[in-house]
């Protein structure tokens, strides 16, 4: 089935990891303002990227070190990438990872903002290509990420929540249920 995966990196992650350190919580909550703007940003608590890579719904969570930034958010990793993370990315180099069972994206770009490769996939035989990409944008795979690299956590709540939840309860209410035939 693979492991699902939300990852957004700019820079240069396998010499952040490295070089260790600690995170920096006012740099992350100022990276999670700027990548999601128009949001309310509460703090959490921390957590690791083990077990962080594929962070629950309205949960950004943040690792700002010296040679790079890395964010695991479901709505941030997407191809194609919102312009404003491309922006924001500046002269470092940028890569989106997302996995999930059943679909795979990824998206890589130099520092000079030349996009480098770019895919995005449905299809359950990709395995062996998500971790050849990982392992290359990382230097680790979804399914084992260093267990050691902390993470600073925070509550995103959008603006328009209240009706995107509003929306996603009228579907759910007007599904019928699967019943088991007699």
């Amino acid at each position: 089935m693979g492991a699902k995966a939300a990852l957004v990196a700019f820079g240069d992650v396998p010499a952040a990891l490295r070089g260790g350190g600690v995170p920096d919580r006012p740099a992350a909550e100022a990276v999670v303002r700027a990548l999601r703007p128009g949001c309310a940003v509460e703090p959490v608590g921390d957590s690791e990227l083990v077990d962080e890579i594929y962070p629950g719904d309205g949960f950004t969570y943040v690792a700002v070190f010296p040679d790079a930034t890395i964010v695991c958010d479901q709505e941030l990793a997407t191809v194609p990438v919102p312009e404003h993370v491309l922006e924001f990315a500046g002269d470092r180099p940028l890569k989106v990872f997302a996995r999930h069972s059943g679909w795979l994206a990824f998206a890589e770009w130099a520092a000079d903002g030349t996009l480098l490769r770019s895919h995005h996939a449905e299809s359950h035989d990709q395995y062996e290509l998500a971790d050849s990409v990982a392992l290359g944008m990382f230097g680790f795979t979804a399914e084992s990420p260093p267990d050691d690299v902390v993470l600073h956590g925070f509550r995103v709540t959008r603006s328009d929540q209240p009706e995107r939840e509003a929306a996603r309860s009228a579907v759910a209410a007007e599904m019928v249920p699967i019943t088991e035939p007699s």
